[in-house]
């Protein structure tokens, strides 16, 4: 007796046995170890090569028994040169089965972009959350790690984020994986908020220092959006096609955290009809493409005719880009200098503030020499119109004026940024200085803020 005589009607029998127990449970009952070298892939599955070449035996017929790990070798001169004699698939140092565990740094980056969107995670078709994957996936491969066809791709990146809810207290529900805490991820759920945005930042100098310098990370599939159409222009190749899906799958994220139903109303079949190109031209001849919208995701129709000018008319091409220029104008920003400026300039421009900002309701935070918040300067701009120069608190003129001879309040969240308030006008009122101090020190700020909170809550603002 001995592997010569093993048929492949035999190791079939070996192999579906492997199926039918699993991994764990056959190697344990035929007393091999797991294969370090060389796997038999059959079907898209790989196994354990000695192992199954081992139990074969067992399956030729009456009086032969499986082979002990210590009858034969594993390597090419026999498991190997076994199987492909009998014409099956052998792959020397295969994928990995399993992804490994998440490390620290990985974890420290999905912690950050958790309670920078909580509740309302983002998607597993959006931007933000596959440039996660991408920066993920990037980190592991810096420290070695190495993983199958799903390493770290958006879906798994996506569980991740659900499993993180079992340790937020904010969160009514339970939380994927509830039932297996680690201690890494407690550790790393609980550091200072401080500490886990200035290690992120770190985390992520690092991954570009690596990108920079020529380092390489395995690429892995995107998830496809359920419509059909979007699938068409991401598989398209047409990179304005392409880039128009992202807008829309973006589009789409922005109504979803908005509270909206992220249905793309007559743009598949206006696309299907009409074509991509025509679509783009006649929203952004429309101004179709909303503040809260682009300054929320940076896509846009109006990106797509500046990125690929070539392919689009003058005339679109030149309302693209004054259009982009207001959308700079009105981009979020954690520099106080920035925001004032921007402010004043888009106090002047009535067009801008033809309807009431959205706002954020998690303002992003950044780490400087302390904790910073980006804040959308519409909503400063929007709040101190709203005042029409008098504090909406003790409802006194503002004390005196700016240079550009504008009224000087000041701009307070009633709920702070701190503690979870959203950058908001429901949240954002308009006071002097001595209304403000008194808001953040006084014996009284909470009766004062509840006032505050009354009186914004019933202005009736005049824009012009």
């Amino acid at each position: 007796m001995s592997i010569n005589d093993i048929t492949a009607e035999a190791i079939v029998a070996a192999c579906n046995e492997f199926d039918e127990l699993g991994k764990t449970k056959f190697l344990k009952k035929y007393g091999f170890k797991a294969s370090r070298t060389y796997e038999l892939l059959r079907d898209g599955k790989y196994y354990d090569s000695k192992a199954i070449v081992g139990a074969a035996h067992g399956y030729l017929g009456s009086g032969y028994s499986s082979l002990s790990a210590k009858e034969f070798s594993g390597g090419l001169q026999e498991t190997v040169r076994v199987l492909e004699k009998l014409e099956f698939r052998v792959v020397e140092n295969p994928p990995p089965t399993r992804n490994p565990d998440w490390t620290r740094d990985e974890l420290i980056l999905a912690a950050e972009f958790y309670l920078r969107h909580a509740p309302s995670i983002p998607g597993k078709t959006t931007r933000a959350l596959i440039d996660l994957s991408d920066e993920i996936r990037a980190s592991a491969t810096m420290q070695g790690l190495q993983g199958n066809d799903t390493f770290r791709n958006p879906n798994g990146v996506y569980m991740k984020l659900m499993e993180l809810r079992k340790y937020d207290d904010a969160y009514e529900g339970i939380g994927l994986g509830h039932e297996r805490l680690r201690d890494v991820e407690l550790e790393v759920w609980t550091l200072p908020e401080g500490e886990r945005l200035l290690e992120a930042r770190t985390i992520r100098k690092r991954i570009q220092k690596f990108l920079e310098s020529g380092g390489q990370v395995p690429k892995v599939d995107r998830p496809l959006p359920k419509s059909e159409v979007l699938r068409e222009l991401l598989e398209s190749g047409d990179p304005i096609e392409n880039q128009l899906a992202e807008v829309l799958i973006d589009w789409q994220e922005t109504k979803r955290q908005g509270g909206r139903f992220p249905g793309l109303g007559r743009e598949p079949g206006q696309i299907k009809q009409l074509g991509a190109k025509h679509v783009i031209e006649q929203r952004v001849r429309s101004r179709a493409s909303g503040f809260d919208e682009v300054s929320s995701s940076g896509q846009s129709y109006e990106k797509i005719v500046v990125d690929h000018a070539e392919s689009f008319p003058d005339d679109v091409v030149r309302i693209a880009k004054a259009r982009m220029a207001d959308f700079d104008l009105v981009e979020p920003t954690e520099d106080r200098q920035e925001l004032e400026r921007r402010t004043r300039e888009i106090r002047g421009r009535p067009d801008i503030m033809s309807e009431p900002p959205a706002g954020n309701p998690s303002p992003r935070k950044e780490v400087a020499t302390g904790t910073v918040f980006v804040r959308d300067p519409r909503v400063v701009a929007y709040t101190q119109i709203r005042a029409q120069g008098k504090c909406e608190l003790c409802l006194l003129d503002a004390p005196f004026k700016r240079l550009d001879d504008t009224p000087y309040l000041e701009t307070h969240h009633i709920l702070p940024l701190a503690n979870g308030g959203p950058d908001t006008i429901e949240n954002c009122a308009a006071v002097c200085p001595n209304c403000h101090r008194a808001l953040h020190s006084s014996g009284n700020r909470d009766e004062l803020a509840e006032k505050l909170r009354v009186a914004v809550a019933g202005a009736k603002p005049k824009i012009s």
